[in-house]
């Protein structure tokens, strides 16, 4: 049969019992004694005394364990549970200690847990690609992630606590986060901001429920400035490329038309009539060529054959094909690159390269001016430059010049026979070799149109 021991209850009790006991055993002696006055006196305070030291010892044996327990659960409300209660007794004592390092040891575990989930939760949330801001039910700002402050141009510790507005001041968002609020709905809105950066954003609001209400609004920004911005370029482009193949195919028609109620009897006409369609032939020939050139371009179908390319040997060769052009516009040409000019590339790619920019720069030109390709050392890479005396670009135009079907002058390119294309294929030949491009030009004093490989 198992004897459980003494419980604590059962301690206060005996105390208490043998106190008792004591006082009425130490009484009764007392007056069998016939004790009187004086000695009666002292002998019920020593008496007392005795009894006070033994409650106090038989309380102190209680006390004691009590007060280790409140000191190390002070440490647990604190947070620290590296420490544990050590209690010898077997009574109820005991058991509470047992059971305060089983829920301390318990708590840990939960915040262990709780802090790899944050963790992971953090981790996710920079990882996106998309802002994520998380408001409270005052519109207080709890969290942001690092797309965010670029976005806006915060800092997470900066702004974490304030207001929405305080940090973002931007009406519309307001606006979103405050019927998020008060109706507690899904809503999904596309925004333009100037500030403080011209760009296009779809914002995905949800609520955040607490106890059955909402208690806050999570936001998610999706960046769409580059998918509008691809939209408009193919729209552009449908829109170019059917005015290109319109242009000449009108002009065709309508000479085809013509040479067939009758014209081609007039052999005078007729003659000029057909030169006119192989004309205009060539230009939608050239600007089918183009279109295909870049398309594989950009989708990186052709792939690089590279090999040691002699930079000053191919602008040689390219500018001897343009000898007519050149005399025809009393242009000099200089090639002062250096012989050494050695780099590794695709030989038809960088020819293709060096024959649209010359080509633009004898177009472009003045009667009587100059062309001059020459290089400069930029480290591990080496920067080529085609220099006219032309008519220049306005500042206006300088951004855009590389685009497709862009052109300063629409009348007089497509009276050259340009199909608006050569410095979009120049843009792409070059990068997919590592490399880039940009242009330094005045209006009315000439272009510097330059191309970076590495070496």
């Amino acid at each position: 049969m198992k004897i459980n021991p003494p419980g604590f209850r059962f301690k206060i009790l005996f105390s208490y019992i043998v106190v008792i006991l004591f006082s009425f055993g130490l009484a009764a002696y007392l007056l069998e004694k016939n004790l009187e006055g004086k000695s009666l006196f002292i002998s019920l305070f020593f008496a007392l005394g005795l009894a006070f030291v033994l409650g106090s010892l038989l309380a102190a044996g209680i006390i004691k364990p009590l007060n280790k327990i409140i000191h190390i659960s002070r440490k647990f409300s604190r947070g620290d549970f590296s420490h544990k209660i050590y209690v010898d007794t077997k009574d109820e004592i005991g058991d509470l200690a047992v059971t305060l390092n089983k829920m301390a040891q318990g708590l840990q575990e939960k915040i262990r847990e709780i802090e790899v989930k944050n963790q992971h939760l953090v981790a996710i949330l920079e990882s996106m690609a998309e802002g994520i801001i998380v408001l409270d039910k005052n519109s207080r700002l709890l969290s942001i992630n690092s797309v965010t402050e670029k976005i806006f141009a915060i800092t997470k510790h900066g702004s974490e606590g304030r207001g929405l507005l305080e940090v973002i001041p931007n009406n519309d968002i307001a606006e979103i986060t405050s019927y998020i609020l008060r109706e507690g709905k899904f809503i999904s809105r596309e925004l333009s901001m100037v500030f403080p950066a011209e760009k296009i954003f779809r914002i995905d609001a949800s609520p955040v429920f607490g106890s059955g209400q909402v208690s806050g609004c999570l936001l998610v920004i999706h960046d769409i400035t580059r998918i509008r911005e691809l939209e408009t370029m193919r729209r552009d482009f449908v829109a170019n490329v059917s005015h290109e193949l319109k242009t000449p195919l009108t002009s065709i028609k309508g000479f085809v038309e013509t040479l067939l109620e009758g014209a081609i009897d007039d052999k005078e006409n007729s003659r000029h009539f057909l030169e006119i369609i192989r004309s205009h032939a060539d230009r939608l020939d050239a600007l089918v060529s183009d279109l295909l050139m870049l398309s594989r371009l950009e989708s990186q179908q052709i792939p690089l054959e590279k090999e040691e390319v002699d930079l000053k040997g191919l602008a040689d060769t390219v500018l001897a094909g343009f000898k007519s052009q050149l005399r025809k516009g009393s242009i000099q040409a200089a090639n002062d690159l250096p012989h050494d000019l050695i780099v590794q590339a695709d030989r038809s790619k960088i020819e293709q390269v060096f024959t649209n920019l010359i080509d633009n720069a004898i177009k472009f030109n003045h009667q009587g001016g100059t062309l001059r390709i020459y290089s400069q050392d930029a480290g591990d890479k080496i920067k080529i430059t085609v220099e006219d005396s032309g008519i220049g670009i306005p500042p206006k135009d300088i951004p855009r010049i590389f685009e497709r079907f862009y052109r300063v002058d629409k009348a007089r390119s497509r009276e050259l026979g340009g199909t608006g294309l050569g410095l979009s294929i120049v843009k792409h030949i070059i990068e997919s070799h590592g490399g880039s491009v940009g242009v330094e030009t005045t209006e009315g004093l000439g272009s510097k149109f330059r191309f970076i490989l590495p070496k």
